[in-house]
């Protein structure tokens, strides 16, 4: 391979100097005591003796110049054209305005170790601090090493050994890997994105807030509990401005279609839970500009069920029925940019570790308890909800961001986690259809 490799920089490249170039250019490149290498002229041609600027160690100007000759053989005529030809370029870059301190010569003339000193004496009496010579051997070497065997192959085509896969393999394999990989997530997360910015049409079946509890409790010390979340939409959607959702202890509290007295159910999460949800509806082509009348919540679902022993997580919903859909209804879309703040009583904020949001099976956001805190400044909420005074000695909170007054739904900064992936229907009749075109 040394043989191949050194036959071919003798005369592979001849007439092709803008391949020359960018070889030579690749090749100070891998030497890592250079940086910022680019080229003087991109695709070729007059660049006044200067083919190739670098910064040397960091701080110092590095000008190069390439002297490659056509079916170099090492004559004395040759080498005596390359030595012309490196004096004529060293004074090009000692003319410039910016003087380099660093000069770099690449030629595909093996030169003898007195010649080589002979020339970088030259230039080191021309002030030139550093100077240094890339002959043909230099090259070979450089390419033959496992950074340099992609060069080798673009430019001289030279396709590598086993051995030297091996090589290259060994000192590239895993920087491969990471690119590779890096490459297969940024795919696959810009298909997720494709795919939820799809399925963010669809109507919304759900929208959930489970509350995680930093352990899981008895239901005896959690007792009574109220928690709500108030959501106010971007803009109004089918005449929705904004809704209420959310459940308390005593199953019927909020089912006033039963007409029973809640008051007479016993107090405490674990003998049962009520749950409802509101709309607030804002028509602009009949009120116009009058904001004069009062907002007021409309009960559109109730819910009660039994009482928890234990508890670790507590979900309230705003959803809509998945049987029938007779009306056109909000989508997961339409929560873009909306607006939300949880209202609970302070003895169970205290126990919060983490809010987790969920709508039609993805997963829109996780929310630590580092990243909020409890407002516990006095107010009324105003739910069209009753709670009898007792209950109320336990006030109201509000769970705000730290760095905002409510919290945001904002599909553009972050993508929602798809939750399931659907299965792929099995067709039995394939192996059928494929014996009867064979037949």
């Amino acid at each position: 391979m040394p043989y191949q490799t050194d036959e071919r920089i003798k005369s592979y490249l001849d007439t092709n100097q803008l391949h020359r170039e960018q070889m030579c250019r690749a090749i100070l490149a891998i030497d890592k005591r250079f940086s910022e290498v680019r080229p003087r002229h991109p695709r070729g041609g007059p660049d006044g003796g200067r083919d190739i600027e670098a910064i040397y160690r960091d701080n110092q100007l590095a000008y190069g110049a390439i002297g490659f000759v056509n079916q170099a053989n090492d004559s004395e005529e040759q080498k005596k054209t390359i030595k012309a030809k490196f004096e004529s370029d060293l004074n090009s870059a000692l003319s410039a305005d910016h003087k380099p301190s660093v000069f770099v010569f690449f030629t595909n003339i093996n030169l003898t170790i007195g010649e080589k000193d002979a020339l970088v004496d030259k230039a080191k009496k021309s002030g030139i601090l550093f100077c240094e010579i890339l002959d043909r051997e230099r090259l070979r070497i450089a390419l033959d090493s496992p950074d340099g065997f992609s060069i080798r192959f673009q430019y001289l085509n030279i396709s590598l050994s086993e051995e030297e896969q091996a090589s290259f393999f060994a000192r590239w394999g895993d920087d491969i890997q990471s690119v590779i990989s890096t490459g297969f997530q940024r795919i696959e997360s810009t298909l997720n994105r494709v795919l939820f910015l799809q399925e963010y049409n669809d109507a919304l079946s759900h929208f959930t807030l489970s509350f995680e509890l930093d352990k899981i409790y008895p239901a005896e010390a959690i007792g009574h509990f109220r928690l709500f979340c108030s959501m106010y939409l971007k803009e109004p959607k089918q005449k929705i401005i904004s809704v209420l959702f959310g459940s308390s202890d005593k199953s019927t509290r909020m089912r006033t279609d039963l007409g029973k007295d809640f008051t007479e159910q016993r107090s405490g999460i674990k003998y049962g839970i009520g749950g409802g949800q509101w709309e607030q509806y804002i028509d602009l082509e009949e009120n116009g500009n009058d904001d004069s009348e009062e907002e007021k919540y409309e009960c559109v679902g109730s819910s009660s069920s039994i009482g928890r022993n234990e508890i670790e997580f507590l979900p309230i919903s705003y959803s809509k029925s998945s049987f029938i859909r007779l009306f056109p209804s909000l989508t997961l879309r339409d929560l873009d940019e909306a607006m939300f703040l949880p209202f609970v009583n302070k003895f169970l904020a205290e126990k919060f570790k983490a809010i987790h949001i969920y709508s039609n099976g993805y997963k829109l956001q996780e929310i630590s308890s580092s990243e909020y805190y409890i407002d516990e400044s006095k107010f009324d909420p105003g739910f069209p909800v009753k709670f009898t005074e007792d209950e109320l000695n336990d006030p109201w909170v509000r769970i705000r961001p730290k760095n905002a007054s409510t919290f945001h739904i904002r599909f553009f900064e972050e993508t929602p986690k798809r939750m399931y992936i659907p299965n792929q229907i099995v067709n039995s009749l394939e192996n059928r259809k494929n014996s009867s075109a064979d037949s």
